[in-house]
């Protein structure tokens, strides 16, 4: 990714997570309360979260109206940043003990699972690397063992989730964006060269694949690790969640390379209004930190 477009995500998706940080503070019991909707009037505070995500779609759909058409390298992986989003809003709100708390029947921890997740995006993105270099093309025999060591030890599995839920999301963030980097000049020929996953054969472009699909899968289990622990989210938090898939759905028109020039500072404003939309929606229920 260029740059200039990484400085703009980088603005973009620390407004992003301030407002997550905002609109969390609201309590579900604040949610009937007024708030001014800028320039039009008196709505509920619980339409202001949703003001977020018709703005945040109405932004993307402009940005998306005249793009260019994607090459297949950068389109098959565009999906993984609304599945990043997504996992993103479910661990929003969830405390280091929550994501430490043990569900029994010998599953893994919220920690663990996502420390998975991001682990093999890593992966994915070395061992793809490697297949390309292969050159394997169809028909050629495909080698059932590839080398060691070739990944870099801060996203080792049991570590790839230590620390704060910051530093958990700055892990997912560069483990996506540097795959990204690396990969998205794949050609078609390229995808289709051979490679393996799961010691099955399979290609390179299946292998892109499987960022989106990967992420959403190990989302499902933090859902399904949450019921186990008893734990369901407000009405406040699912509607987190959907802002945060709403700037997904956003992001992936600027991940991995912009549709367009004007694409990364219309993300930034887009951004920038969330932010301050949540900012009003907390002081309107008078939340503090």
């Amino acid at each position: 990714m260029a740059t200039s477009t990484t400085t703009d995500l980088d603005t973009a998706r620390s407004h992003i997570e301030r407002a997550m940080a905002d609109l969390l503070a609201v309590p579900d019991a604040a949610l009937e309360g007024p708030w001014m909707w800028p320039g039009y009037g008196e709505a509920d505070r619980r339409y202001g979260f949703f003001r977020i995500v018709e703005d945040l779609e109405g932004a993307a759909a402009g940005i998306d109206t005249d793009r260019r058409r994607r090459p297949p390298a950068e389109a098959i992986v565009a999906p993984a940043t609304l599945a990043r989003w997504d996992l993103i809003g479910v661990l929003a709100p969830l405390t280091a003990a929550e994501l430490d708390a043990d569900p029994g029947g010998g599953e893994w921890t919220i920690r663990q699972t996502v420390a998975h997740a991001i682990s093999v995006q890593h992966a994915y993105a070395v061992w793809t690397g490697w297949w390309r270099a292969q050159g394997i093309r169809p028909g050629e025999a495909v080698p059932t063992v590839v080398p060691d060591g070739l990944g870099d030890p801060a996203f080792d599995e049991a570590i790839a989730a230590d620390g704060t839920p910051s530093e958990i999301r700055d892990r997912l963030h560069r483990a996506q964006d540097e795959a990204a980097a690396g990969l998205i000049d794949l050609s078609v020929d390229e995808l289709g060269y051979g490679a393996r996953w799961s010691g099955m054969p399979v290609t390179v472009g299946f292998r892109q694949a499987r960022w989106s699909s990967h992420l959403i899968e190990h989302t499902v289990q933090v859902d399904k690790t949450l019921v186990w622990l008893g734990r369901q989210p407000s009405e406040v938090e699912r509607l987190v969640r959907l802002v945060a898939g709403a700037w997904g759905r956003l992001e992936a028109t600027i991940w991995p390379r912009p549709a367009n020039d004007e694409g990364p500072a219309l993300a930034v404003e887009a951004a920038q209004r969330t932010a301050e939309t949540a900012a009003s929606v907390r002081a309107a229920a008078g939340a503090t930190a």
